[in-house]
């Protein structure tokens, strides 16, 4: 792997983690509720699941470019559209409403098992891999130090947004709710989501 390559793919990667989603939402509410660690703490959750989506995807890889290129493009098809989808749904989204959120705290181990358990529920997150993987992959000669250099990649990008989400989450806690600042948040998000959907389906 080069190092355009690992640029590239890490700088791909932060684009995927800040676009707005399940797991970006939880970890958002978490910071708001309870603050910075109890929100890091589930982001921690959200990434061991796409550690296990990850894996999946580079072990599945060359399978599916030897045996189903034609599901492999349906894939990054709907995947494309999946992503268009919430970022319009993430534009008519209205701001975080602090009084609608939980302010019940939850012990590290349930907090890592519902980042966890939200991520490996969220089909935006194997679509994702199955379809941006191969942009920076050679499927026909993976090995074994491509995947650690690609899981360390992603783990360091991911670690990074999350734990700049909670920070912000928890710091701007009455900047974020605000009505007119938390409506262009969430439609500035859908714009981005929205263009890495479009990435996605016409890579």
């Amino acid at each position: 792997m080069t190092l355009f390559i690992a640029l590239s793919l890490f700088a791909a990667t932060l684009v995927f983690a800040v676009t707005p989603g399940p797991g970006t939402l939880a970890v958002i509410s978490r910071g708001l509720a309870q603050g910075l660690w109890p929100a890091f703490i589930l982001g921690i959750g959200l990434i061991i699941g796409d550690m296990i989506y990850l894996w999946a995807a580079m072990l599945s890889l060359g399978f599916i470019a030897d045996q189903a290129q034609g599901l492999f493009d349906a894939v990054r098809y709907l995947g494309g559209a999946y992503l268009i989808w919430l970022g319009v749904q993430a534009w008519r989204s209205p701001p975080v409403q602090l009084e609608h959120i939980s302010v019940q705290r939850a012990g590290a181990l349930k907090s890592l098992i519902a980042g966890c358990a939200i991520s490996c529920t969220n089909p935006k997150v194997i679509l994702f891999y199955l379809g941006f993987l191969p942009l920076f992959l050679d499927l026909e000669s993976l090995r074994m130090s491509d995947m650690l250099s690609v899981t360390f990649i992603i783990m360091a990008a991911l670690l990074i947004v999350i734990f700049a989400i909670s920070l912000l989450a928890h710091r701007l806690r009455p900047w974020l709710a605000r009505g007119r600042t938390g409506l262009w948040i969430n439609r500035i998000s859908g714009t981005v989501m929205g263009g890495v959907g479009i990435a996605v389906a016409t890579s």
